[in-house]
């Protein structure tokens, strides 16, 4: 084999090598992993009881909210109350290793909160409707 065969064929993999790794993120992303989160996280437990406060980032402002996570018997149950809304929202929640999904319905559609915690820090990120964002957090101790 001519050695421009060989460096032509060298090339054409390491190309191809190139390209798996970003095709391979993205495939985590669209899988609702982003790329390297699931490392970054704490497990949760499997009924992540307590009372955590956390900062949603919307578009226009930073709204205050406290999230409860309750047993109620085996199951995890939760609430959210953002600051100066008299009524908690209830949640369902579901924990997912790293992921702590936190589903409701609302009026103009669906909400979806996503948690991860390294520790008491929470990051995550938020879905209602169309609009979505972050958030930061603390669990109180």
């Amino acid at each position: 084999m001519k050695s421009s065969t060989i460096l032509r064929a060298l090339g054409a993999v390491a190309l191809l090598s190139l390209a798996a790794v970003p095709a391979r993120a993205q495939a985590a992303a669209q899988a609702g992993t982003p790329s390297g989160t699931a490392a970054a996280g704490d497990a949760w437990k499997a009924i992540p009881a307590g009372t955590y406060h956390l900062d949603i980032q919307l578009p226009e402002r930073v709204m205050p909210a406290t999230l409860t996570v309750t047993d109620s018997s085996g199951t995890p149950t939760a609430t959210l109350l953002p600051e100066g809304d008299q009524d908690a929202h209830g949640m369902k929640v579901t924990v997912k290793g790293t992921e702590l999904y936190l589903n409701s319905q609302a009026e103009r559609g669906p909400i979806e909160i996503v948690l991860t915690h390294k520790g008491s820090e929470i990051d995550g990120k938020w879905a209602y409707g169309p609009q979505s964002g972050t958030l930061k957090g603390k669990q109180e101790k």
